[in-house]
């Protein structure tokens, strides 16, 4: 088993309220002359329950938008800047030195090569024999993903510390990818009706996808950190829905970058909680009535809806999930970190309680983790 030890965020200093990105999407609408009911926008902006998000890259240039290539460059130092903020935040709450650290392990959607990670220890004195886990293309299962692997490393080697981070700049599709799909998709509406759908789906994703980055500390169970108190990782379990890669993802596409996310996520996500959960609670004989806390990825409304009822669990339970939701947004695989900050710094979880983290991704997979106090 390995034990979390704390964790920490940082967000970009922008915060825009729903109600200002909404606003700034109909304007573009208006002033690119795009022939579509404005009161769509307001409407999916308002229904993925969202009071505001941070967001790196400003809306300045929503009008003008740079090339890809300035735009991924912007994306890719405030995913750095975000990344260091987060880390020394860590280090200095944890009291840990940077080589101290035996694995540095990273996921975003960020391109770039070299890995996070790697351009981070330019910044940050790691020791230049650290181990490295950068991983990509797991979207908002990221931060449990990520979890998982460097939990399954720290059972290797159990003297050891591993630092996680997980950061996205989706603000980066307002800069020129989502405008230039919007326009293509809108103009050709009238010949093919069936891009209406396509049109919808790049309205909700712009209302729901946040910035920000999360970092965790993990200790094996032989490390002087590894405290009573403290959530261990006990077991963890993935399951991937197969022939779904189409429904959640990223595309590449001429303008950029195109966020996916289908209606039929909802479907797929019941067919795979089921043997994810069950599974790995009946593998450590534990009933679902009996977990103290429920740390859900808030994928949007309907996604927080689905897990509530397949599970018949009580609305206070991911209560957390709608906080969360509200509060930042969808910050895709670092927001089940953001969420365990809150969990760590509130309300002491009671000695030999159980939690649970589930979140899904592109796959379309879903990874759970069994945490114990």
């Amino acid at each position: 088993m390995s034990y979390i030890v704390s964790t920490t965020t940082a967000f970009p200093e922008q915060y825009y309220p729903q109600t200002v990105l909404a606003a700034a999407l109909r304007r573009f609408f208006t002033v690119a002359d795009l022939d579509f009911d404005l009161d769509q926008i307001d409407r999916f902006f308002t229904n993925v329950k969202i009071d505001g998000r941070y967001f790196a890259l400003p809306l300045d240039s929503l009008l003008d938008p740079p090339t890809w290539e300035v735009s991924i460059n912007r994306g890719l130092e405030a995913s750095l800047s975000l990344a260091e903020t987060a880390i020394n935040k860590l280090l200095e709450k944890t009291n840990i030195q940077p080589q101290d650290i035996s694995l540095l392990a990273s996921v975003s959607m960020t391109p770039a090569i070299p890995s996070l990670d790697g351009r981070l220890m330019n910044r940050i004195p790691f020791s230049s024999t650290i181990k490295r886990l950068p991983m990509n293309g797991v979207g908002c299962m990221g931060g449990a993903f990520g979890i998982s692997r460097v939990a399954d490393y720290l059972k290797a080697h159990p003297k050891e510390a591993a630092i996680l981070f997980a950061v996205e700049i989706s603000s980066a599709l307002w800069q020129g990818s989502l405008q230039a799909n919007l326009t293509s998709l809108i103009r050709r509406l009238p010949e093919n009706p069936s891009l209406y759908s396509e049109i919808i789906m790049d309205i909700i994703t712009a209302a729901l996808f946040a910035d920000g980055c999360g970092a965790i500390l993990m200790v094996g169970k032989e490390h002087p950190l590894a405290k009573s108190g403290l959530p261990q990782v006990i077991d963890n379990r993935s399951f991937l829905v197969p022939n779904t890669v189409e429904i959640m993802g990223l595309d590449v596409v001429d303008s950029g970058f195109r966020n996916i996310l289908r209606p039929e996520v909802s479907d797929h996500l019941k067919q795979g909680l089921r043997p994810l959960i069950n599974g790995l609670l009946a593998d450590n004989k534990i009933e679902p009535e009996n977990l103290y806390r429920w740390i859900v990825h808030p994928g949007g409304p309907k996604v927080i809806d689905t897990v509530e009822a397949e599970f018949g669990l009580d609305s206070r339970t991911l209560q957390l999930s709608r906080d969360t939701l509200a509060e930042v947004g969808n910050i895709s695989s670092a927001t089940v970190l953001y969420m365990l900050e809150k969990v760590l710094s509130g309300e002491q979880s009671p000695p030999d309680s159980y939690g649970l983290v589930v979140a899904m991704g592109p796959g379309f997979a879903q990874e759970a983790i069994l945490l114990k106090w």
